[in-house]
């Protein structure tokens, strides 16, 4: 099956481009990933064919569409597939617990809803659901494809209510996106992609998009893969990625794992979504890489992105905490006033045509954040900045609570509201703390008088698993019998995160078994750890995982995050290092290895505000 293209006054504005290169270059391959791949011609003849099925079902323009499925090419067909109708897509991740899914559909109220099997026994009763394994176009020849709607997408992030808010975004603004790096000297080049952002995420509307509109080629990793940093740059050495959009967290753990390794394909790194610190790893990374440029993009969800910096050259001369850049072509910014200004500081409002329509099914948290100025439409970013010398800005952080860690933009009263609900819990406070391999959430409870602290952490553990997604539970909880406060009375967050991290202390002559345990009690914060139980359930994190890694490899150990996962007790790890292959490494490399965390902990010692 064919896509016509609609005339000029009807044109896809999202579509159109993709559609320029399949006709201009029809064999080339534009996604692979572990389900096959697809060319240009394959991907849009696969689009047509969804396209008609979703037109059968009377999706057009106005429309919202909600799609459950995991990272795959046939995915990315049906989300090109959803954008030929000229309707919004909603990603369903599906392993967000179903108590958010069903907030999410509640807000949104999708028309229609395409599912994988597995996900459709978890999403409530009601609306219009088919699975995706089912959805066919029927015997049509071509198809043709509507005009752009005035929605492209609607993703939801964390809200301070304890309910998630969907934001609704305008296509004319992501047009502008596109546009803008279309004409980029970089950007508008054709690359090989690594599309690594999960599909909730607004990045993932960047990697895909632009990616295609440029003729570019679309590298989709594997759960493993983007979890794992060494199988992450092993993918990225074997599939000679040339342009990769990475959130900081993410950066730091490849560079801290490419001791002697290199990608010398790579051409540009694109970081956003929190606070870029050029590490003493990120600096060895890209000085192995004299032609790639970082590019420091900046831009809430409700915007997408408003600001970019780029920082080429010797990397042993960047800043440690590099500007957030200056405001994209189609992009307006001023300061706000906030009480406490000092000189050329202040709250970053965004305008211009880069604007969400606002919060879907919120419209008073909509009229709170977008506001009228002079006339003229304006998004309170809550986000501090500072304008330097350059007439560039300087991100200075939240206004508010709000924390951001790998990318993610948590609201800590969400998770706060969550735990309050728990018989259990009397006071609840979430802060972010520092360790020397990131961030991490910590829930410090106040108990009810009759529950026992270690009762309640068991409990909250396996209770969070069942009502937040995972970048949105605690990793430790720690019980109190107050919450410190400050003089006014509110609860004094910065003492609760000030907490110690100190370096793992392995003892070479102990068994390998209390080795184990005493690495695991210092990566989950806790004491008295027993061997059978679940590391995960006890607040285990992606990067936690990949800390432990970094020990055991260091100390010759040979496994991969994958196995990690698919061992999750002390019990089932001990197995698994008998009859993993042990590799000593070599003088040279523990002396460099040691060598880069020694300095990547005075960076991170010395940095902190």
């Amino acid at each position: 099956m064919k896509l016509r293209e609609p005339a000029n006054a009807e044109r896809n504005v999202l579509l159109a481009p993709i559609l320029a290169q399949m006709r201009k270059m029809p064999q080339a391959v534009a996604v692979r990933g572990r389900d096959g791949e697809l060319t240009y011609a394959d991907l849009l003849a696969l689009t047509a064919r969804h396209a008609a099925a979703l037109d059968d079902l009377a999706i057009g323009p106005g429309d919202i569409v909600a799609l459950g499925a995991e990272r795959s090419a046939q995915t990315i067909a049906l989300i090109l597939a959803i954008v030929a109708n000229g309707a919004a897509y909603l990603p369903l991740d599906p392993n967000y617990p179903p108590e958010r899914l069903a907030l999410m559909l509640e807000d949104a109220q999708p028309l229609l809803a395409i599912v994988d099997a597995a996900l459709q026994a978890r999403l409530p009763d009601g609306g219009v659901r088919v699975q995706r394994e089912t959805l066919s176009g029927g015997a049509r020849e071509d198809w043709q494809v509507k005009r752009s709607g005035t929605l492209a997408y609607v993703l939801f992030t964390s809200g301070s209510t304890g309910r998630p808010k969907g934001v609704a975004m305008r296509t004319a603004a992501v047009a502008a996106l596109l546009d803008w790096q279309r004409t980029h000297v970089r950007l508008a080049k054709a690359a090989r992609t690594l599309q690594f952002a999960p599909l909730g995420f607004d990045v993932s509307f960047q990697e895909i998009f632009s990616t295609l509109q440029a003729g570019g080629t679309l590298i989709l990793p594997s759960a493993a893969e983007r979890r794992d940093p060494w199988a992450l740059l092993e993918l990225l050495q074997r599939e000679r990625i040339e342009r990769l959009f990475l959130p900081y967290v993410s950066l730091q753990a490849v560079a801290d794992v490419a001791v002697d390794a290199s990608v010398p394909t790579l051409l540009d790194v694109i970081t956003a979504g929190e606070q870029l610190r050029i590490t003493p790893a990120i600096r060895a990374f890209f000085a192995t890489l004299p032609d790639c440029v970082l590019h420091n993009q900046y831009g809430p969800t409700e915007t997408h992105v408003v600001t970019a910096h780029e920082l080429h050259g010797a990397a042993a001369f960047w800043p440690e905490l590099p500007p957030i850049g200056t405001a994209l072509p189609h992009v307006r910014t001023r300061l706000g006033q906030i009480s406490d200004e000092v000189g050329n500081e202040g709250e970053l409002l965004l305008g211009g045509t880069c604007l969400a329509d606002g919060y879907i099914g919120q419209p008073e948290l909509t009229a709170a954040r977008f506001v009228e100025i002079d006339g003229e439409r304006w998004y309170h970013s809550g986000d501090r900045v500072r304008r330097n010398l350059s007439g560039e800005f300087e991100y200075l952080g939240r206004l508010d609570e709000q924390i951001k860690i790998a990318g993610q933009r948590i609201e800590p009263a969400e998770i706060e509201n969550v735990l309050c609900r728990h018989s259990a819990v009397a006071q609840a406070a979430v802060v972010a703390e520092e360790r020397r391999n990131g961030r991490r959430l910590v829930a410090h409870i106040v108990p009810h008088a009759l529950t026992a602290g270690d009762v309640v952490e068991k409990l909250l553990g396996a209770y969070c698993a069942a009502t937040l997604p995972e970048y949105l539970r605690p990793q430790a909880f720690k019980t109190h019998v107050a919450l410190p406060t400050t003089p006014s009375g509110k609860i004094d967050r910065r003492a609760l995160a000030q907490t110690q991290d100190s370096a793992v202390d392995w003892d070479d002559a102990a068994p390998l078994h209390e080795q184990l345990v005493g690495l695991w009690q210092h990566l989950l914060g806790i004491q008295g750890l027993d061997v059978s139980a679940n590391v995960f359930e006890l607040g285990a994190r992606s990067l936690d995982v990949v800390q432990a890694l970094t020990e055991l490899r260091r100390h010759g150990h040979a496994v991969s995050v994958a196995q990690i996962y698919e061992h999750p007790t002390i019990t089932a790890q001990l197995q698994l290092l008998g009859a993993a292959p042990t590799s000593a490494p070599s003088v040279a490399d523990l002396r460099a290895l040691r060598q880069r965390v020694a300095l990547a902990r005075l960076a991170a010692a010395g940095g902190r505000r």
